[in-house]
């Protein structure tokens, strides 16, 4: 099995048809791992990003592992570092994993682990892994090395209340009148008839899908009222946390990969809830949700999740995910539970392997390296400096830095 890495976007447009058809056979793929939203996530961040391919000698690809590529200054080693994660991280996929057609899975899985080893880093960080514990064994097999540490990390929030390992999903009947008498409690079911009764006779509320027409008003206040909402618990962070949410939905609207219902009184939206689309795999991915919280007089989240679970079963969709996390609200919807992996390999040492730096963060040392130098951390410029030389001997811009150091 030939394992090779794809760097350029150039490179990964040329993989959309073997990549399309890898996705449909393989029995394991999840929306996060399509081509078409990986593009958009790749094409946004330009640099930060490796995918790894797998190939039989014919040349058939058997396999892909996107991955994110960071360089950080590790305090205690005092010198630069790599890590990798799963590329979907870029867009806060809330699943990673690896394509893979089974009947293959073993030397991919097995020719992947044996691949990374061997390159510069010294963490791998695999959160929201989705993977069967069949394909994770191979795939974990070959880092149990006396040079390696495999830990299995948590990933708690709301102090500890949820668990964003489990990962909630309804299993949708053919009818949303079965879904209703299935899936609900008596009294769920009772407040979802009411709701939709109270929305139809009321002249003051509508519901609807977002279109080119009113997408800009929609991402306007989807934007503001996440800002509103998350103001107290992120502080200084929520600005930029909302305006990233925005460019998320924003692309997978215009990529047609967004259903986004907004709930509106008037000419005023309420509220919008946010899920991608996996039409190959029939699945409805709940992402996100956004209300006006000065508004109270309707349930707002629950009525679009009814209304989106309708849809969906309308438009022959069979699973409805609801991504990480066990809130007690996505139990009240029907949903039973997967539980995904988070996985951190790490080196012994702490450091790169050897101490190199992968080539591909060259931009990202020497933006850590000017970094340094404007904070007058002149010899954390200095070692990063080297490092990159030892990586690539004559690199130009590590020269340069040196030297403008030196004549300080």
């Amino acid at each position: 099995m030939l394992v090779q890495r794809v760097d350029k976007f150039d490179e990964f447009q040329s993989l959309q048809a073997a990549w399309d058809s890898l996705y449909r056979r393989d029995p394991e793929s999840q929306f996060f791992l399509t081509w078409k939203w990986l593009a958009g996530v790749l094409d946004s961040y330009p640099g930060e990003w490796t995918i790894l391919t797998a190939r039989t000698p014919d040349d058939n690809l058997c396999g892909v592992l996107p991955l994110r590529r960071k360089t950080v200054w590790s305090r205690s080693r005092k010198q630069l570092r790599n890590e990798f994660e799963f590329a979907g991280r870029l867009f806060w996929a809330d699943y990673g994993g690896i394509l893979c057609l089974s009947e293959h899975e073993h030397e991919v899985l097995a020719a992947f682990a044996s691949y990374l080893k061997q390159l510069n880093w010294s963490h791998l960080y695999f959160k929201g892994f989705q993977i069967s514990d069949k394909r994770f064994a191979l795939f974990i097999g070959p880092f149990v090395d006396e040079d390696l540490r495999i830990e299995f990390l948590d990933a708690t929030i709301n102090h500890g209340e949820t668990d964003n390992l489990i990962s909630p999903y309804v299993e949708l009947p053919p009818t949303y009148e079965e879904y209703l008498n299935q899936k609900l409690s008596s009294n769920a079911r009772q407040k979802a008839r009411r709701l939709f009764r109270q929305m139809e006779s009321s002249p003051e509320f509508r519901i609807s899908t977002s279109s080119s027409a009113t997408q800009s008003q929609e991402l306007e206040a989807l934007e503001k009222f996440w800002f509103q909402m998350w103001l107290p618990d992120k502080g200084s962070d929520t600005q930029n946390l909302a305006a990233k949410y925005t460019k998320i939905v924003k692309r997978g609207l215009d990529d047609h990969l967004v259903h986004m219902p907004v709930l509106w009184r008037g000419d005023d939206p309420l509220g919008m809830l946010v899920s991608f689309v996996d039409t190959e795999k029939s699945r409805l991915l709940f992402f996100m949700a956004s209300r006006d919280e000065m508004f109270d007089d309707l349930p707002v989240g629950l009525v679009l999740h009814y209304f989106s679970i309708r849809w969906a079963i309308e438009n022959g969709i069979r699973t409805y995910d609801l991504l990480r996390g066990n809130e007690p609200y996505k139990y009240s919807l029907g949903a039973q539970d997967r539980r995904i992996k988070y996985v951190c390999i790490r080196r012994q040492s702490g450091v790169n392997r050897n101490g190199i730096l992968d080539p591909g963060g060259f931009a990202d040392a020497i933006r850590l390296t000017e970094d340094f130098v404007s904070q007058s951390s002149f010899d954390k410029a200095r070692i990063a400096c080297h490092q990159i030389l030892a990586t690539q001997p004559g690199h130009e811009p590590a020269i340069r830095i040196l030297r403008s150091l030196d004549e300080m």
